[in-house]
């Protein structure tokens, strides 16, 4: 008996030490990968920082390593917008695999590296969220990972709800799913939420949110070369203003499709709006798509920046011959790329007709003796704008004569009419529209110097001239 109890004590033994030699080397692997994830965070970081000040940088600001599990502090170090240092801590609670404990208790039973429990600490830009949850034990948010041996995470952040005194945000909560596969190097994320009420007390507005849903997928296949999809959409958005009528659109969404290489940038971007109500009008249905294409992002964001500081220290004054030097360089590398943005459909539809409008900019490079005035030199890095309108009397009558508060809704109508037949012949006399398929319609262009409209071409201070004359604005 004393020797089958030595034996079963032994082998309890062995297992003991074998677990905690795999419970060690897991805690080893997770380590290893922590360090190289917040590596990999501050280069893409780093990567996509486009001002002179120096980018924000996550650290790991202590790792208590165990045999079963570990403590780690992560603190994220950024300037606000008036330049002052800030950082916001991290607390990671960490078990270590191959059964991390509290993964086992959930019904998880895959061998893992370790189970990660990830929560904000108090003080600093979190003390207004911790306040806005109200409990004092509470936190905001908790994220709960599974960390595989292969370097793969699934995470569960759960979003806590949020009530900010004022009535300012009021939050009902939410989830958070994210997985990472690194074979693909691709991150998945689905987000819902209830609903999410902002008051802005200065403009007296009130945005109310409902049903909310996000998923999005980005793969990486090089340092800064990815793809992405985002998919936005809400069961109902209302803008609540004051003594303004009420707006709600009802099942917006947003799609946004992204591909990087480099520093060049594709992307498309769809705005489904949903059938928009006014005051309790019915207004139609609007959409809006549009996309850039071979746009230099850091070339961009150096020129937004510096026209920032430009309009910060000079109070919207004019640009100085040494602000249009400054300018220059920063234009010449945005055009260098040969980007083209568009507005490829805004369309508004009612039961009475469509209202809809494209635009598209295709820019050159300017060579390196262009002018030097910085005017001449955007005009010289136009390759072709293209622009089509499309307006349906019927429509625009209904919608002005309906929206018009107070006023009778024939009576307004008769008036929108009349004033809507009087521009449009005057700008049909001029050759500057044209009746097509129940449209005034108009298709304007601009390429080295020149301005077709409706195909008839002419000079720019032709086609101004011709404007002003049909709407009566040099009288």
């Amino acid at each position: 008996m004393n020797r089958r109890l030595n034996v079963a004590a032994g082998a309890v033994a062995v297992l003991a030490l074998a677990y905690g030699s795999a419970s060690w080397y897991a805690g080893r692997v997770t380590q290893q990968s922590i360090e190289s994830w917040v590596a990999q965070a501050n280069q893409d970081i780093k990567a996509q920082w486009a001002s002179d000040e120096a980018p924000p940088v996550l650290r790991v600001d202590a790792y208590q390593r165990g045999l079963f599990s570990s403590q780690i502090r992560y603190v994220f170090e950024f300037h606000d917008d008036q330049g002052a240092a800030q950082a916001v801590t991290l607390q990671d609670d960490l078990q270590h695999g191959p059964w991390p404990l509290a993964a086992v208790r959930e019904g998880h039973w895959r061998p893992l590296a370790a189970y990660s429990r990830v929560r904000p600490l108090p003080g600093g830009p979190w003390q207004p969220w911790f306040a806005a949850v109200g409990d004092g034990a509470a936190t905001p948010w908790r994220a709960d990972s599974q960390v595989g041996f292969d370097g793969s995470v699934a995470s569960l952040v759960t979003l806590a709800p949020a009530h900010a005194p004022g009535k300012q945000v009021d939050f009902s909560g939410g989830t958070v799913r994210l997985a990472y596969q690194p074979q693909a190097r691709q991150l998945s994320l689905s987000a819902q939420a209830q609903s999410l009420d902002i008051q802005d007390a200065d403009l007296s507005t009130r945005l109310h949110a409902e049903g909310l849903q996000l998923d999005s997928v980005t793969t990486r296949s090089g340092e800064t070369d990815l793809q992405s999809r985002q998919h936005l959409q809400l069961a109902q958005l209302q803008i609540i203003g004051g003594d303004d009528p009420e707006i709600r659109f009802a099942h917006p969404s947003m799609q946004v499709e992204t591909a990087r290489t480099g520093s060049l940038l594709d992307s498309r971007v769809q705005y489904d709006l949903g059938q928009l109500q006014a005051g309790g009008q019915d207004l139609g249905a609007i959409q809006v798509k549009a996309s850039a294409e071979q746009l230099d992002v850091q070339a961009l964001q150096a020129l937004l920046l510096a026209l920032d500081r430009l309009q910060a220290s000079e109070d919207d004054a004019p640009l100085s011959a040494q602000d249009e030097q400054r300018l220059r360089p920063l234009v010449m590398s945005v055009l260098a790329s040969s980007p083209r943005v568009s507005l490829d459909d805004f369309s508004w539809t009612t039961p009475k007709g469509k209202t809809d409008v494209r635009v598209q900019a295709q820019f050159r490079p300017a060579a390196d003796d262009a002018s030097q005035d910085l005017g001449a030199l955007l005009e010289q890095g136009i390759g072709r704008i293209s622009a089509h309108a499309g307006v349906s009397k019927p429509m625009l009558v209904d919608i002005l004569g309906r929206s018009q508060a107070g006023a009778s809704p024939d009576m307004m109508a008769a008036l929108m009419s009349m004033l809507f037949d009087q521009y449009s012949g005057r700008l049909a006399r001029a050759g500057l529209v044209k009746e097509q398929d129940g449209q005034i319609q108009a298709d304007v262009s601009y390429a080295d110097g020149q301005v077709t409209v409706n195909g008839q071409s002419m000079a720019p201070e032709a086609f101004a001239a011709q404007v002003d004359a049909a709407l009566g604005l040099n009288q």
